[in-house]
């Protein structure tokens, strides 16, 4: 016996490559080869019930979901000093994948990453040295692969002027929180949805335009100090009506179509720009005066005292069972994957997660929001192998017949046989209730479960010519196998398969 292959290739899941079309059914072929006609034809010579189809995957729809993100550092109502270093640290976690993330000080990026590739948890840190005392309000948002902002988290910091008596606190306590008044927190609008238009006519080859790198902001002025008036997708071009006298902004066409006017950034890692030579120099329209912030009541933020599961790591279905306990809000919520539900304190919930789950318990009051996560994992399943019976490479001359589920090669007559070789008419004839078809794939590549999927017994014409063939059977037991046909001698009708047959009815 040449070559006999190994088991582990048969124990892989199997993957659905073919659909019914007849009784002899087809797999798509992973290459095409300059001898595929010829090599479809012998197929269907060769064994009996032979007829092509092709199989389309039913596309998988992902609902949407929102983004979480997290500032958790530094802690709400932090006092410090005018040019006193404040490390901003935070995290962003969507099922889709973080694409960008956006931090800002009161309405104002000082901070803009993109995630390439886009990942499911991302974690990063930012100095800010404020320069103006009163209460400042920095921001989060984090934006998946379809462009999804997450809901702004939110933290409040003061800052005293230089060498004040305000000090750190020394406590694991939380301090009180100030929140500003409303006109000075300045959120990101969302983005305006483009016509069809807009997004699907490119400019004009002599048209001045410029296209974006990434996710980008559309402001109302040549500088990070004016407001966002919009955001842009990565890859999308905008027609320019002019540029500031450094060239390191542009102004655009915004809405595409409109007569109103943005600016975006020049800089080579934001924007490429286009035929702009002779973009006229337009003037920076005033910037917006920012309204002096004002304090609010002091209010605490809630506590959460304790968020824990029972089990750290799982098994494929086994469950999970998380408790908590929280003070001090008025309302908490229980999030993971895309689900986001209420819940009440002290609590529990008994889970039964298919994957390693984020869970993020939430708790808002008027202050603003606490969190706390904990993460479960679950061990890869292990998949039970499928046993083999007989497999081999055999020659088989005209007239003889082979069992499969034995493994033997007989005379005419033989007793159990699933096939009758006839060389005359080049087919195989079925015995005892066995059927074959024909598979145009890798014979290393076929699985059990694409044997199970095809249709058996329809026949084919005959042909005159020989080729390399795959293909799947059902023995005269009810067992799936498949074979491959390398050698077939025109002389004495003859020819040499490899095969292999599942312990599977």
């Amino acid at each position: 016996m040449n070559s006999r292959l190994g088991r582990s290739k048969f124990e892989e899941p199997a993957r659905l490559r073919a659909a019914p079309f007849g009784t002899w059914a087809c797999l798509t072929p992973r290459k095409l080869d300059p001898l595929r006609p010829l090599f479809w034809l012998v197929g269907l010579s060769l064994l009996l019930g032979l007829s092509a189809c092709a199989g389309s995957p039913t596309p998988v729809v992902n609902q949407p979901t929102r983004p979480i993100a997290i500032i958790a550092a530094p802690r709400n109502d932090t006092p410090v000093a005018v040019g006193q270093e404040v490390v901003i640290t935070f995290t962003a976690a969507d099922v889709k994948g973080v694409s960008q993330v956006e931090l800002s000080v009161d309405g104002q990026p000082i901070h803009v990453e993109k995630v390439n590739p886009p990942v499911n948890s991302f974690a990063g840190n930012k100095a800010w040295i404020p320069a103006q005392p009163g209460s400042h309000v920095i921001e989060l948002r984090a934006f998946n692969i379809d462009n999804e902002p997450s809901d702004p988290a939110q933290m409040f910091v003061t800052v005293t002027g230089a060498g004040g008596e305000t000090s750190l606190p020394t406590s694991e306590t939380p301090g009180p929180a100030v929140t500003p008044d409303a006109t000075t927190i300045t959120l990101i609008p969302p983005s305006p949805t483009l016509t069809d238009a807009a997004t699907s006519q490119p400019p004009a080859a002599n048209q001045p335009s410029v296209t974006t790198r990434t996710g980008l902001n559309v402001r109302g002025g040549p500088g990070t100090d004016y407001p966002v008036i919009g955001r842009l997708t990565e890859n999308q071009t905008l027609l320019v009506s002019g540029r500031n006298a450094e060239t390191t902004w542009w102004q655009v066409i915004y809405p595409p179509g409109s007569n109103e006017r943005g600016w975006v950034s020049g800089d080579a890692q934001f924007t490429v720009a286009s035929n702009v030579e002779g973009a006229p120099i337009v003037p920076a329209p005033p910037k917006p005066t920012p309204a002096p912030p004002t304090a609010t009541p002091t209010l605490a933020l809630p506590v959460i005292q304790f968020f824990q599961a029972d089990r750290e790591t799982l098994n494929p279905g086994e469950k999970v069972t998380l408790s908590w306990d929280l003070s001090g809000a008025r309302e908490a919520f229980l999030r993971y994957d895309d689900v986001t539900e209420g819940v009440t304190a002290p609590g529990s919930k008994t889970l039964s997660p298919s994957k390693t789950t984020v869970y993020t318990l939430l708790a808002r009051g008027p202050a603003g929001d606490t969190t706390a996560q904990v993460t479960v994992k679950m061990n890869a399943a292990t998949a039970t192998p499928v046993p083999i019976v007989n497999d081999g490479k055999s020659k088989i001359l005209d007239g003889q017949t082979i069992d499969f589920d034995r493994g033997v090669i007989q005379g005419a007559d033989g007793a159990g046989a699933d096939f009758h070789w006839d060389g005359g008419q080049k087919k195989f004839l079925p015995r005892n209730g066995a059927s074959g078809a024909f598979v145009g794939d890798v014979f290393e590549d076929i699985r059990l479960n694409d044997c199970r999927s095809v249709t058996y017994g329809q026949p084919f014409p005959d042909v005159t010519t020989a080729s390399r063939v795959t293909g799947c059977y059902r023995t005269s037991d009810g067992r799936y196998g498949k074979f491959f046909v390398s050698e077939w001698s025109l002389s004495d009708a003859s020819l040499t398969m490899q095969w292999l047959t599942w312990d599977f009815r």
